[in-house]
């Protein structure tokens, strides 16, 4: 392999990754100032929806670009607007580092146990290690909000968070189970979310008429191209040019990016508890994604207690 195409590939990666955590922090940095969660969602959605809008019609609109609508549907409830929406509701409540931890190491955890309850697949015993690491690093950042009396609602803001990452995680198990492309799931879930703007338009109370202008500009061009499309792109590259389990680990540096920016942003400085607890979760999701020993390696670190996945739909 070219020493440029790895190059390349890890700029690709630390990009995506960069543009994914920042989200956490931009999303807060929003709401707290003068958005609501509403408005930041249907930024996200009008402008990413728009530009999938094309490349749906170009796979093919009647089959749902090859997924089928049954399983589009799904796939859009897992990650597209409502995902959206529980998220941008916990990091209302919650630190952005909340954010950014519990969503990246909620995600393996709660996909794996899909994974085995759906469909009966074993997990091989050192990923069950980081996922039990990932575990104990998400009680220690989460236990202080439990007694910080001037934060009472934080814990709600991190229940809120949990969930956001079970949709995630169901997400990513049944796009592996379906074997449902990038791009073209993209397509569909942003298309999908266009759906929220009639409600929003008639219910909300469309703080964007009042904003900055700026910052409408700014979050709209963030959040629809820059998380929704860019940072997907990027990662993509990055898991082509390096490979999926060295790309994979790019992803422990998530709640690390998270945090550093939202001292300086936010104010928000994690407790010395916190701390270890957003450390022990990126070792995790380091050892989770490490990748099998010889006797699993044909399985992919997964030992299969069932038939092998079917072919995505044509």
């Amino acid at each position: 392999m070219p020493a440029s195409r790895i190059v390349i590939g890890i700029v690709a990666g630390l990009l995506g990754i960069l543009i994914y955590a920042g989200q956490f922090v931009v999303t807060r940095w929003s709401i707290q100032r003068t958005l609501a969660l509403w408005d930041v969602a249907a930024l996200r959605f009008a402008v990413a929806g728009t530009l999938m809008l094309p490349l749906l019609f170009r796979y093919g609109v009647r089959d749902a670009a090859g997924i089928g609508w049954r399983r589009a549907i799904v796939v859009g409830i897992t990650v597209g607007a409502p995902y959206t929406l529980v998220l941008f509701a916990g990091l209302t409540l919650a630190p952005a580092a909340h954010g950014a931890v519990i969503v990246s190491g909620g995600t393996p955890i709660m996909s794996a146990l899909l994974v085995w309850l759906w469909f009966g697949e074993r997990l091989s015993a050192g990923r069950i290690a980081g996922l039990a690491t990932i575990f104990v690093g998400l009680l220690l950042v989460g236990w202080p909000s439990l007694f910080d009396g001037g934060h009472r609602y934080v814990w709600v803001g991190d229940l809120l968070l949990l969930g956001a990452s079970a949709l995630w995680g169901a997400f990513t198990a049944l796009t592996r189970r379906w074997q449902v492309d990038p791009l073209r799931g993209a397509a569909v879930v942003w298309v999908l979310a266009l759906a929220y703007l009639p409600f929003y338009v008639t219910l909300a109370p469309m703080r964007l008429l009042t904003a900055p202008p700026g910052e409408v500009i700014f979050q709209a061009a963030y959040q629809g191209i820059g998380v929704a499309l860019l940072a997907l792109f990027l990662y993509t590259y990055a898991t082509r040019a390096l490979g999926p389990t060295s790309a994979s680990l790019f992803m422990p540096l998530i709640p690390v990016v998270a945090v550093l920016l939202g001292i300086p942003v936010l104010g928000e400085v994690p407790s010395a508890v916190q701390l270890v607890g957003i450390f022990v979760v990126s070792v995790g999701m380091v050892l989770a994604s490490m990748p099998p020993s010889r006797r699993t390696a044909g399985a992919g670190g997964i030992v299969k207690a069932g038939s092998e996945a079917p072919r995505g739909q044509r």
